[in-house]
């Protein structure tokens, strides 16, 4: 187990080295291709012990040449929706905590903050978190590949089953993250930070970039202000076709049109998600608009061992507005049931419900999760059907007892035989 902790923490530290030759070189190369976790070798995990880069001296220089003040800093944080303090690790000499703590790991949301404020590039931001995803998931690959070199040392017989499900989302990436344009389904919600391009043909030709500002207005030239923040993008074309009719007459709706319009989304804004309960990784995760609790999860590493993979909460102050399966998506591929978030919202995995093994004869043998009221044939069907040599006529049930259910000689467990 010492190991295993110490290959970890190696790989987490090796995220700063390449975090400081993206902030150091012209990101003009791609992302390089990382070892793949069972070719790492024990000199290779010293070697990368013994690398300490100053990666939050360096972002705080970055911060310093914008020119802002600590004051101004923070304002501009608060205004783009960010905690003012988010940054205060980096500014001024030696502040506590940051990157330089964790071996100079940098949270998603503050490189982000960093790119709104000007100290990174988009380039430089986008190859930073590219590269600290990259890390991470080889020090997930690296975790998984101990336990299964572990697992397949012993018997067949021996090795322990897997929990159906969680390594899905311990395989990192910024795949699983949703894409900042379009386009968007018109039932997407509008929202402060959303930028839109407006286009006009026919008897005038115009292209407009129109941003939601934090009041929730969009400011069109000559035609003047328009509230579009919590309407759709149904809503808000519905809308225009007044007020872009008072000012060209072309404009209205059916064939006859001298003048049409077109409203699109250019870059959709990112919301705050915070994501706690038994995850890999609690905390606060930037994510599209457009995107889905999928996407917090996949960021956070999904559920632990403990956590639920039926009844994951998303929580909008102190109500419950979802309640996420995720064996719709894991199983069936289906994501019908995934609610629209708003920034704040909570993703809360709370501890497992009743697990039963599935083994023998079966496509995936494993552990999985019940709902209540799921029987027998529901997950026979979870674990893929039987195999062709399976004897479908008869099943056993290994049942613990509960302790109200043990008679007074103590026996808690007890074998079922089902007929097919």
């Amino acid at each position: 187990m010492s190991r295993h902790i110490r290959s970890r923490s190696t790989v987490l530290r090796l995220a700063a080295a390449c975090a400081l030759a993206a902030l150091t070189h012209p990101l003009a190369a791609q992302v390089p291709a990382l070892p793949n976790a069972q070719s790492v070798p024990p000199e290779m995990v010293q070697q990368m012990l013994q690398q300490r880069p100053e990666l939050a001296e360096q972002l705080r220089e970055r911060l310093g040449g914008t020119g802002l003040t600590p004051e101004q800093v923070r304002e501009r944080l608060r205004a783009s929706g960010y905690p003012e303090n988010m940054l205060d690790s980096y500014l001024g000499a030696g502040g506590a905590g940051g990157a330089g703590a964790g071996g100079g790991r940098v949270s998603g949301s503050a490189v982000d903050a960093m790119r709104t404020l000007g100290a990174l590039s988009p380039k430089e931001a986008d190859s930073l978190k590219a590269m600290q995803d990259s890390l991470f998931a080889l020090a997930d690959s690296i975790e998984q590949g101990l336990i299964g070199r572990r697992a397949d040392s012993l018997p067949e017989s021996q090795r322990p089953l897997r929990i159906f499900g969680v390594d899905v989302f311990r395989r990192r990436g910024r795949e699983f993250q949703p894409s900042l344009g379009g386009p968007v389904d018109p039932s997407y919600v509008l929202g402060p930070g959303d930028q839109l391009v407006l286009i006009l043909t026919g008897d005038v030709e115009a292209v407009h970039n129109i941003t939601v500002t934090r009041e929730g207005f969009v400011i069109i030239p000559q035609v003047g202000q328009l509230y579009v923040a919590n309407q759709s993008m149904g809503q808000v074309e519905e809308q225009l076709y007044g007020r872009l009719g008072r000012v060209y007459s072309g404009v209205r709706k059916g064939p006859n049109a001298r003048t049409r319009f077109q409203l699109s989304i250019s870059r959709l804004r990112t919301i705050q998600l915070y994501v706690t309960g038994e995850v890999q990784r609690p905390g606060a995760f930037q994510v599209s608009a457009g995107g889905s609790a999928l996407a917090a999860l996949y960021a956070a590493g999904g559920p632990t061992d403990r956590g639920s993979l039926r009844k994951v909460e998303v929580k909008r102050g102190a109500r419950s507005i979802g309640t996420l399966d995720l064996y719709d998506y894991l199983l069936r591929g289906e994501n019908s049931n995934l609610v629209p978030l708003a920034s704040g919202d909570v993703l809360f995995v709370p501890p497992h419900g009743p697990r039963v093994k599935v083994t023998g004869e079966v496509l995936r043998p494993a552990i999985y999760e019940l709902k209540p009221g799921e029987t027998l044939r529901d997950l026979v069907a979870d674990a893929g059907g039987f195999t062709e040599s399976a004897l479908t006529s008869r099943l056993q049930i290994h049942r613990v007892l509960p302790p109200s259910a043990r008679g007074a000689q103590g026996r808690d467990r007890v074998v079922v035989d089902v007929a097919s």
